[in-house]
Order: structure tokens, then sequence, then C-alpha cells
């Protein structure tokens, strides 16, 4: 079973999912790519990815550059659990 941190949110009328993974996806435009269309078909919205450590976001550019302007402190995070 894989576990992930997961924020949804709601804003301006827009349900979108951010999911924390590990940094390494980010690295790699093909796996960003797979994880955000795989997470946004999970959710039933769009998803962005964002590194565990770095905080680095992938995803829809005006989603991004929301998330850009808030502190990741302040998303309401739950661990989401999913089978293997």
């Amino acid at each position: 079973m894989s576990s992930y941190d997961v924020a949804l949110i709601k804003e301006q009328g827009v349900t979108f999912a951010v999911v924390s993974v590990k940094d390494h996806i980010l690295h790699n435009t093909h796996e960003s790519n797979k994880a955000v269309e795989a997470f946004s078909y999970e959710f039933g919205c769009p998803a962005v990815i964002m590194g565990a450590r770095n905080h680095k976001l992938y995803g829809r550019r005006d989603l991004v550059n929301f998330l850009s302007r808030i502190s990741i402190s302040r998303l309401p995070w739950k661990r989401w659990n999913r089978a293997a």
C-alpha cells in the first residue's frame, strides 16, 4: 500500500489536489506528467505534484502560480492511502 500527503483545495470555484511526491519524480518530465495524470484521475480533479523535500511544484500553470504565493503549511494536508 502506498500513502501520500494530499491537500484538496477549492479556490475561486476550482477544486484541485496537491500531492506530495518524492523529489526525484520532479526531475523527469515524463514521470511528472504520469503522476499528475494519475492523481488527477484518482481524485477526479486537476492535480499538482510537489516535491516532499524541495517543495518544487509541477502541474497546471495557473494552479502552480496560485500555490507559489501561499505557504504550503497553510494547506489542509491529510494522509491518503491507496492500494498498490
